[in-house]
């Protein structure tokens, strides 16, 4: 069995492409009847709310509370709420509801014109609707009943028994939940036979023998729902027709709930930045790596043998000094299809699976911890066990996270962010297949902040099973040289020898300053320089590349040959030293774009994205707040990355680099350009010496009151008033969707930016920067208004009011789940709900009373909508610390004086003291 070696959704393209012009005809016919859409997410709701209101169905709670903590009471009743809502937005969003309000917006003789069974499911979706927001409502009054410390309830119907509803009202919900469901089903039956009675007259195939294991489930159960009805003659109009064909729809909600199941726990497994390291290194200096499929290397402890071996050696430790080249050499390594024959050999007749993973201490937290690094892993073994060329049935990801699987068919929980232990418990239970080999290749393992005793811990255990092969690479460390002392190992640069002669003489040959200088010598010297620098580099390939750059660039016309020997002789051997030699030679101008690049990448403590990234070292203030709203221009952009280019080539003389992070598969993008220190051996040399370049900082500072903080807030406001809607948000690879939507428009990340910079500024002067807040908010607001394929900011539409009539006993503070206007509309809206005191204090006075009575009413709703901590969805990562505490600060004060604005007569109602602070 050949190892897996494709990416998961490469083999899945590649394995279900058709080669068949009938079969694309087939499956282009078989999208989804606009009936079944509907009706699917009708009945999910109403099967979802029954069981929540059963009183033999238990609130599950892990087996294991050391990996998962019980679910607390107002948690498992949030997830019931957001659970109710996703399905009542699926209703609004489902292709016959759409249908249907596109031809009444046209006219209602149009929308006449929609089948029977079409327009009873939509009068059905109505009745679903209405029912549901009553739900929600009592959900939430039970919650807000709950005190910390009470017993956990058992069931969701206890929640509501405990003073919100009577057994009667329960009783009657399921009641009327039941008949709708068989109202749906019956008008879902007729509709597919006039679907199938249609199809026969028209003389259209319906029915396909090639259903392959990624057909997609609704297709599936169509076409053999189809086959049913047409082969057993089911009619809407006969009972047992009807409960027949009630058995296969349940068979459709289920499917449906584990398709929603395993494509969430997907992305919550994948995140954006999983491959950017991998992706960002250079590979122009591995020449081949010759010498790792040599003979030497098939020899007993080279790597290749180590491949095939069945020795229980099962760890192998590629080491070196700093930028010696070990990240290089194991990107050259990763799912290289010249390794497949050697682990064939020990893999024998088993399948194999390979993963890995490349940590950046300067990257995200994602990207440097052992949290990422098992997400990672795990995610990409899983596409390639699903959607690669092993296609398993993906229930193996129910079976891998049990847990979260039985909290979700008990309460639509078990969605929430990973933690070690389960990530851990998972991955143990993944390579505990005996029948499959892996092989994992972790890159960087001294990138994260600590040693990573967990996951070492954790890869020494796995590491005793013979399915199971880490190839692993870190610095020589006193602590990894202990952990691995026993492992067989690879110390890189007593193998590179010829790699960096040959890089050397490449260099020098491409060169072009030295082509004139080849005249006037007879060749001896060139080959001396040369070989100096080889023996100096220690097999140390930044030493080579800084120590070349700075070479050529100090290559003046009347330069010669032995100028250049001179000045290679004068290159101290350690890397420490070479870069403080360059400073020392390095104009003061050099030196003080060195400073600011080191200041601004130290402030925001990531590999920023290069667009950004010039803006934060070249924006103004005032310009900033003074620009136009409008995308940058092709020529724009281009001028923007050239200037970076020239700042980092030239005046930073190659200590800091703009890295390519685009995918292999993908063409270059600029939103794929990152920059950042070469090698993180530069960036630790900056630290530990910050006097090198503080001198020449602090003198910018005084000149032009140049600083970290506020150039960064200037960067994030650019980016938001240059936004443009050409650039999507990246997702996972294994997202599947029938909806031909653009994406919407992503404001929020660089909106959330601008804010969470200006409470910094706000904290550091303590001065409230009101002028850049307002700009922020209105720039986001501005842009998500105009935008035609929607936005990603906080806001729910608005739904059809509802029926007074309610099962509900009692009342609550806020207002109905069905009319409460959570419409994005203004600033103030925003700034509301985030909770932004000051400037609400600043504000509220000059506003339209119209205006603030629709902040408050936005904010509370959309409050109620997102429930208790529901605001992480999208006040989650880092970079918000500072927007969470504004969030969740007391709202008194702010309220009571939106309250007090948004009254149209306020005689004898007297102000409510807000503190106003110093704004700029």
């Amino acid at each position: 069995m050949r190892f897996a070696y494709q990416k998961g959704h490469k083999a899945q393209t590649s394995r279900l492409g058709f080669c068949c012009a009938a079969k694309k005809q087939f499956h282009s016919m078989l999208r989804p009847i606009p009936a079944v859409g509907l009706a699917s997410a009708l009945i999910q709701t109403i099967d979802f709310s029954i069981n929540a209101l059963r009183k033999d169905h238990p609130i599950f709670q892990p087996s294991s509370p050391s990996t998962t903590p019980l679910v607390e009471n107002a948690a498992f009743l949030q997830d019931i709420i957001h659970n109710l809502y996703r399905l009542t937005d699926l209703i609004d969003n489902s292709e016959l509801k759409e249908l249907y309000d596109e031809k009444s917006a046209k006219s209602a003789k149009a929308a006449k014109k929609l089948s029977e069974a079409a327009l009873q499911l939509l009068k059905h979706a109505e009745l679903v609707k209405e029912l549901t927001a009553s739900f929600i409502d009592a959900l939430i009054a039970a919650q807000e009943k709950g005190k910390f410390g009470d017993p956990r309830w058992p069931t969701a119907r206890e929640a509501l028994l405990n003073g919100v509803w009577k057994k009667a009202n329960v009783t009657g919900t399921k009641k009327k939940y039941r008949a709708l469901r068989r109202d749906i089903e019956t008008s879902l039956l007729l509709a597919m036979r006039q679907y199938l009675d249609q199809s026969i007259e028209t003389g259209l195939a319906l029915f396909s023998g090639d259903e392959g294991v990624h057909t997609k489930h609704w297709e599936k159960w169509q076409n053999q729902t189809l086959d049913m009805i047409h082969s057993n003659d089911w009619k809407s109009s006969k009972k047992k027709d009807v409960e027949e064909f009630s058995k296969q729809v349940d068979a459709l909600i289920q499917a449906e709930k584990e398709a929603y199941f395993r494509a969430t726990l997907f992305e919550r497994l994948w995140f954006e930045e999983m491959d950017e390291r991998m992706n960002s290194i250079d590979s122009s200096v591995d020449l081949g790596f010759e010498w790792v499929m040599g003979d030497g290397s098939r020899q007993v402890g080279g790597l290749l043998e180590w491949f095939t071996n069945t020795r229980g050696e099962e760890i192998y430790w590629l080491t070196g000094k700093p930028g010696s080249g070990k990240t290089t050499l194991m990107k050259y390594l990763f799912r290289n299809p010249l390794l497949f024959p050697h682990l064939e050999a020990w893999s024998g007749q088993k399948p194999g699976i390979t993963s890995g993973f490349f940590l950046w201490n300067n990257g995200t937290e994602l990207q440097k911890s052992s949290i990422g690094l098992l997400r990672a892993i795990i995610y990409e073994s899983l596409q390639d066990m699903i959607f690669g060329p092993l296609e398993e049935d993906g229930v193996i990801m129910q079976n891998l996270f049990s847990d979260r699987w039985n909290a979700f068919q008990s309460y639509a929980g078990g969605l929430h962010e990973f933690t070690f232990p389960e990530l851990k418990a998972a991955f143990e239970s993944l390579v505990g297949d005996a029948n499959k080999k892996f092989l994992f290749m972790i890159d960087g393992l001294d990138e994260t902040d600590d040693y990573p005793k967990e996951l070492m811990d954790l890869v020494f255990s796995t590491s005793r099973r013979d399915n199971v092969k880490f190839l692993l690479s870190a610095r020589s460390s006193p602590v990894f040289y202990s952990a691995f002392e026993n492992k067989p190992r690879m110390v890189l640069e007593e193998y590179t020898r010829d790699d960096i002669q040959t890089y050397l003489i490449r260099t020098f040959g491409e060169e072009p300053k030295l082509h004139s200088l080849r005249g006037k010598m007879d060749g001896q010297e060139e080959e001396h320089i040369v070989g100096m620098l080889a023996e100096k580099s220690s097999g140390v390939f930044l030493w080579l590349k800084l120590a070349t750059t700075f070479l050529f660039e100090s290559l003046e016309p009347d330069s010669d040959f032995l100028v250049l020997k001179d000045r290679a002789e004068g290159l101290p051997y350690l890397l420490d030293d070479l870069l403080a030699h360059m400073l020392s030679k390095m104009a003061p101008e050099d030196v003080e774009a060195v400073g600011k690049l080191h200041a601004l990448l130290s402030h925001q403590d990531i590999c920023p994205a290069i667009i950004p990234f010039s803006f934060a070292f070249t924006a103004e203030t005032s310009a900033t707040l003074a620009a136009d709203v409008r995308p940058l221009t092709a020529v724009e952009i281009s001028k923007r990355v050239e200037d970076m280019q020239t700042l980092t080539q030239q005046r930073c003389k190659g200590m800091l680099t703009i890295f390519d992070t685009t995918p292999p598969d993908q063409h270059a993008s600029t939103e794929s350009l990152r920059i950042s220190y070469t090698h993180r051996a530069i960036r630790d040399y900056f630290f530990a010496y910050p006097g090198l370049l503080e001198t020449s900082l602090n003198n910018a500072s005084e000149q032009t009151d140049w600083n970290a903080p506020q150039q960064w807030a200037n960067a994030h406001l650019w980016v938001l008033k240059t936004l443009s809607s050409s650039m999507p948000k990246r997702t996972s690879s294994n997202t599947n969707t029938n909806s031909s939507r653009a994406p919407p428009l992503q404001v929020w990340t660089p909106l959330s930016s601008a804010l969470e910079s200006s409470l910094e500024l706000h904290t550091a002067t303590n001065k409230f920067p009101l002028t850049y807040i307002h700009a922020a908010l209105t720039t986001g607001v501005f842009l998500a208004l105009r935008s035609e394929t929607g936005h990603d900011l906080p806001q729910y539409p608005s739904s059809t009011a509802s029926s007074s009539t309610s099962t509900s006993t009692s009342t609550t503070s806020s207002a109905s789940a069905a009319t409460t206007p959570t419409t994005l509309t203004t600033p103030l809206d925003l700034a509301v709900l985030i909770n932004l005191t000051a400037y609400i204090a600043l504000k509220a006075k000059a506003t339209d009373r119209r205006e603030v009575r629709h902040a408050l009413d936005y904010s509370r709703g959309m409050r109620k909508r997102m429930g208790a901590g529901g605001e992480q969805v999208w006040l989650f990562g880092e970079g918000r610390e500072r927007l969470r505490k504004e969030f969740e600060r007391g709202r008194q004060e702010g309220e009571a004086l939106l309250e007090y604005y948004a009254k149209a007569v306020r005689f004898g109602v007297s102000k409510p003291e807000v503190e106003v602070p110093e704004w700029v």
